[in-house]
């Protein structure tokens, strides 16, 4: 037997399906073999091997047994001639094995080789060639050199910057994402070493190749799509403990000795400074607006320090900070924060503001004059909050894009039953779409150039490969070349069945996406929480009366409380055991639509009462079925 490829799988199904429909295509009339090896995953993904794939050689784990264990359960039992570590969630072109078995087997010193990858938005990958993390390479990654000179020869050591992304050239680590294996190789240096559970355990394994007398390799010619990470996210403080965990064990195996400590003891360290980083970074991408916002107000208020005569009420509201800092917190709370970016809530909160401090003002009978000027620094507020929102915007920065699911330009590659579907498909996930066109894969404007042209000329905001209709390495090419930073290049499956994008699947079965008002929104969810808080303190006030409309005051008081608490919400799904589509989390309901409104209680009504209710989720919604039910609020 020629190849054995080894996927280990932890609860991501779609991605798995894809690669295993892209391998099989790839292996073609090779003589090959194709494990799978799933750690323990709850998403179906056994289920789907056993049902899609029963060519497959399926090890369904009982427990998560880590990524090198895992491989070396299926590497014991391969037959091949050559071994390919591949990830789930990778896309393999269909002349990717003959090329790479090719190369190795006009280059019989190599033991080990990695390809080209670049990622799902089709940018290159550094760790498609790295060095090895001797303790000055990785001193210089550690201290930012390496990403401040990424081609330097002495400081970009760690991926390689040096050498050519198209050239083929001998490396020292390879990328256990992509990783081909002479088994020959295998059986004299090891299999993976099993003290690393996960990361790590590629770096090892390719020391151990070169230490044997082999070569690795880095090979262009073949390339792949790794969406990199989405059972780990990089950016996570977990991945950054996990990643120098492992990079600790790799110093202690290698290099303690002949560094006397000094590494081990600096890797030790950079674990904290990279945990305390990344906490640093993803916090400020949360706050980045807030803080903008907040600059923005203090700066509008010393202006108007500055004019004393003309604005008395700036020395009334007291100082910059506390009033700017006031102010974004009515921003959080109209949703001014949320993603993606919206004007009204800039427009909203200030006008709120003014408005409450007018009816305070003529509540306590003071003078009104004064809060005319208060309003004109509320405009001045809003018109710089709007400044900022478009600014972000205009330049692109990822995350505080303007643009709306429901408003996104999209453009299929397919044929027309194929465009059609998919485009049917991201318009029910996306609830309506701004544009749409389908070009034909065999069209000139197909190609690179083409599709380039149409993208910038349209605004289009996604691009829509339809597989059935495309050879993988096509789509593999198409991603590289037409790489940008704003538009998403997603996958339509051959069944029709989901669209697999960086950081997204979508599919009718799955509600990954909703509209804003979704119960997954971080506004729905605010309205919701604001709607059971309020309702819950209305009838604790009006306790004594409400008591006579319900079943039971008492159970009634008791369900205030644990809506008070967050325990339940007053209104919720309707349980069921049967299986349904994915919906987003919810605490239990008190009350639920189908109970309230007398529907049948069977499996497919319960199913489609819930998706609605998810889907279609309003604050008025919730306050209507609480005054239909009313009575059911103390019991049923």
């Amino acid at each position: 037997m020629k190849l054995s490829i080894v996927i280990v799988n932890y609860n991501v199904r779609a991605y798995l399906e894809q690669c295993l429909r892209t391998v099989f295509k790839a292996l073609g009339d090779m003589d090959g073999e194709v494990y799978v090896v799933d750690n323990q995953s709850t998403d179906g993904s056994v289920e789907m091997v056993r049902e899609k794939f029963p060519q497959v050689k399926l090890i369904a784990n009982q427990e998560n047994v880590g990524f090198s264990r895992a491989n070396n359960q299926a590497i014991r039992t391969a037959l091949g001639e050559y071994v390919l570590l591949l990830n789930p969630d990778t896309v393999v072109g269909e002349d990717v094995f003959e090329k790479v078995i090719a190369f190795l087997e006009a280059h019989p010193k190599a033991g080990g080789l990695g390809v080209k990858m670049v990622d799902g938005t089709g940018r290159f990958l550094p760790e498609s060639k790295r060095g090895l993390p001797t303790p000055q390479v990785a001193f210089f990654k550690i201290i930012g050199l390496t990403r401040i000179f990424p081609k330097s020869r002495l400081f970009g050591r760690y991926h390689l910057g040096h050498l050519p992304e198209d050239e083929p050239a001998r490396i020292e680590i390879l990328s256990g994402a992509c990783m081909f294996l002479r088994k020959r190789t295998l059986d004299e240096v090891g299999l993976l070493d099993e003290s690393f559970f996960m990361y790590g355990e590629d770096i090892d394994l390719s020391y151990r190749i070169t230490l044997g007398g082999y070569e690795n390799w880095y090979f262009p010619a073949a390339r792949i799509i790794h969406y990199k990470g989405e059972s780990t996210k990089k950016s996570s403080v977990n991945y950054v403990f996990v990643f120098y965990n492992a990079m600790a064990i790799f110093a202690q195996k290698h290099f303690t000795q002949r560094s006397a400590g000094i590494f081990p003891l600096l890797i030790n360290g950079s674990i904290y400074l990279s945990a305390a980083g990344a906490i640093a970074v993803r916090f400020l991408n949360r706050a980045i607006l807030p803080f903008l916002d907040l600059a923005a107000v203090m700066v509008i208020l010393t202006l108007a320090h500055a004019l004393p005569d003309r604005w008395p009420v700036v020395q009334e509201i007291g100082s910059s900070l506390g009033i700017a800092s006031i102010a974004v917190g009515f921003m959080a709370l109209f949703g001014a924060y949320d993603r993606p970016l919206r004007f009204l809530p800039s427009i909203a909160a200030p006008a709120v503001v003014i408005l409450i401090g007018a009816i305070v003002r003529w509540a306590v009978g003071g003078p009104m004059d004064r809060w005319l000027d208060a309003a004109l620094l509320c405009i001045w507020a809003s018109l710089a909050f709007l400044s900022i929102r478009s600014a972000l915007h205009f330049l692109g920065v990822r995350g505080y894009g303007l643009r709306r699911k429901e408003q996104e330009r999209i453009l299929a590659v397919g044929s027309k039953a194929e465009a059609e579907q998919a485009l049917a498909l991201l318009w029910q996930t996306h609830y309506g779409l701004g544009w749409s066109a389908v070009v034909d894969p065999n069209a000139q404007e197909a190609g690179a150039d083409g599709l380039a042209r149409s993208i910038r000329r349209n605004r289009v905001g996604e691009v829509v490969f339809c597989a059935r209709d495309m050879p993988w390495k096509n789509i593999i090419h198409l991603i590289e070349k037409l790489r940008s930073g704003s538009t998403e290049f997603k996958i339509a499956q051959p069944e029709r069945e989901f669209i697999i994008g960086p950081s997204s699947i979508e599919s009718l079965q799955d509600l990954y996406v909703l509209h804003d008002h979704a119960l997954n929104s971080p506004v729905a969810r605010r309205n919701k929480r604001i709607v059971d808080v309020t309702l819950a303190l209305l009838l604790l006030i009006t306790l004594p009366i409400a008591a006579f409309f319900v079943r039971s005051p008492k159970v009634l008081f008791l369900n205030a409380i644990s809506v008070l608490r967050g325990q339940r919400s007053w209104v919720g799904y309707h349980p069921s055991s049967a299986k349904g589509p994915k919906l987003p989390g919810l605490v239990p309901g008190v009350l639920d639509p189908i109970s309230v409104l007398g529907l049948r209680e069977d499996d497919l009504v319960i199913s489609r009462a819930n998706a609605m209710y998810a889907k279609d989720y309003s604050a008025t919604f919730d306050i209507g079925i609480v005054l239909r039910g009313f009575r059911m609020l103390g019991g049923t």
